[in-house]
This record gives C-alpha cells, structure tokens and sequence, in this order.
C-alpha cells in the first residue's frame, strides 16, 4: 500500500501463469511521464511465459537469437575478407 504519494503504476492481469492471476509494475518517478506505449513495452519484457511450468522469458530467447545472427554475419564477412586476400594471388 502507497499512502500520500501519486504513483504510475502498470497491471497486468493475463499473467498466462496459473500460480499468479496479477502482476503490478511500480513506474520509477523519473519515467513515470513516458509515453504509456514504451511503459507497456517495458512491463511486456518482463512477461513470463509458464505453459504451466517455467520456462526462458521470450527477452532471453530474442538475445540468444540476435547473438547467433551477430555470429553468422561475423564469420561471414571473416569469409569474404579471405577470399578477397586470396582470389588475386589465384587468377
């Protein structure tokens, strides 16, 4: 409970978890002005997902995948940097 102040805060009621029915995000008053999209945004990446048991929050599996792109591109142009040495020596 919050006496005297006036706080932002975001509900989440659709927590998809059958352990919690609500979830309630204190805005920190520096932010608490923000655009109520970006705030949304923000509670949505703390957002889990159960399907009944717990699971990676889906801001975990985006990381792993943006890595794995970094990754391929980086080797990539490793590759293409190799080729480019070696290919005038060869024709």
């Amino acid at each position: 409970m919050v006496k005297g102040t006036s706080k932002t805060i975001i509900e989440v009621n659709n927590t998809g978890s059958k352990f919690f029915e609500k979830i309630v995000f204190y805005v920190t008053p520096e932010y608490g002005n923000l655009n109520a999209k970006h705030l949304k945004r923000a509670a949505a990446e703390f957002s889990f997902n159960y399907n009944n048991e717990f699971s990676k929050t889906p801001l975990r599996k985006r990381i792993k995948r943006k890595k794995l792109i970094t990754l391929i591109i980086a080797s990539s142009a490793v590759l293409i940097a190799a080729l480019c040495c070696v290919l005038p020596f060869i024709l």
